[in-house]
């Protein structure tokens, strides 16, 4: 149909625009951010503004449901204040018919949410991290499905439980001398971050010799290692910078340790009704654009558009939270604000203008 690439024309354009300047807002933020941190180590300002660039994969798909519905708002503003979309209503198109044209629409940012969340975001995000990482702690530090690990000097750090409260457990140290020889080989229960310094718990000590291994238990003792709780944090996988199969398989690793995964099915369900959240936003700026109404200016359609996005984000937010604080059923705490959002528009859409 010929209005439905009109308007999805004007949507896309519209939409991509807002894209571009949310992100350049909320990068210069970040940049002003991390330039705190600057004179750290090895962190400098050529760091941290590489850090920013690999985080705006990421930062897009964020935005991606705010910058359509600010999009949204603008285009169809533009197209009732020059009563382009009164002729589309008055030669026979529906509001069902401009929401179909929308969600048409809306399957190009789908597409290009799917293709940088699941394929461009995770790779560049974790790498973001991991510069930044070395370059503030000067240690070579990873993440993978077993575990934790750090170099220390000739020591190398696995930890395969970490805690909340600055606790670990199952830890292993492996010791190498200069000839790159294991000697020594120490495996903790578990670990906790007292008075800067490492507490390691039933230990078990192991050294090697060319003769004979020796073995030797210890109920606690001190661990004295650059690793500090703030390398940790750094460099722990977040649920956001996974992909959809990284998440599941992340998932099923934590259940298979006991470990407590809600996080992470929440992240895993966020990016499932991503989506669902595009559509929303789009179809919602139907509700707030009369096309018989008086103009109204391009700053307050891109106002209101702001407005709802963030509100709708801050909201998501706070019930996610909520879900994790008070243990609601996570698929609650994910969709209410877009179930209740849906509600809304499909009452509205059953109006007339």
């Amino acid at each position: 149909m010929i209005h439905d690439r009109y308007i999805g024309r004007s949507v896309i354009t519209a939409s991509l625009l807002a894209l571009v300047i949310l992100i350049a807002v909320f990068s210069f933020f970040s940049l002003v951010d991390q330039l705190d941190d600057t004179g750290h180590a090895n962190y400098g300002v050529f760091q941290a503004i590489e850090y920013v660039l690999l985080t705006i994969p990421r930062l897009s798909y964020e935005l991606f449901p705010i910058a359509t519905v600010i999009g949204c708002m603008a285009a169809l503003g533009i197209l009732a204040n020059n009563n382009e979309l009164l002729i589309f209503r008055t030669s026979g198109l529906s509001k069902m018919q401009l929401a179909y044209s929308l969600i048409k629409t809306s399957i190009v940012f789908i597409l290009i949410s799917i293709l940088i969340g699941e394929f461009v975001a995770p790779i560049s995000e974790q790498a973001a991290q991991k510069k930044r990482s070395i370059a503030l702690t000067e240690q070579i530090t990873m993440q993978s499905k077993h575990g934790f690990w750090s170099r220390d000097g000739d020591s190398y750090i696995n930890i395969r439980k970490i805690l909340p409260n600055e606790k670990l457990e199952e830890i292993y140290i492996y010791e190498f001398d200069k000839n790159r020889q294991l000697r020594t080989t120490i495996r903790a229960e578990s670990a906790e971050y007292k008075n800067d310094k490492w507490l390691l718990q039933n230990i078990l000590k192991t050294e090697i010799s060319k003769d004979k291994v020796i073995k030797q238990t210890y109920d606690n003792a001190e661990w004295e290692a650059l690793l500090n709780p703030e390398v940790i944090d750094l460099v722990t996988i977040k649920p956001r910078y996974l992909s959809l199969y990284d998440l599941v398989n992340y998932i099923q690793h934590l259940k298979s340790n006991n470990q407590d995964s809600r996080i992470y099915i929440q992240a895993l369900w966020v990016k499932v009704l991503n989506p669902l959240m595009i559509i929303i936003m789009m179809l919602l700026s139907i509700c707030f654009v009369k096309c018989d109404a008086k103009p109204v200016g391009l700053g307050q359609r891109v106002f209101i558009g702001v407005l709802i996005g963030i509100t709708f984000h801050l909201v998501n937010q706070i019930t996610r939270h909520l879900g994790i604080v008070y243990n609601i059923p996570i698929f609650i705490s994910v969709a209410l604000p877009t179930i209740l959002v849906f509600i809304y528009i499909n009452y509205s859409l059953s109006k007339e203008y």
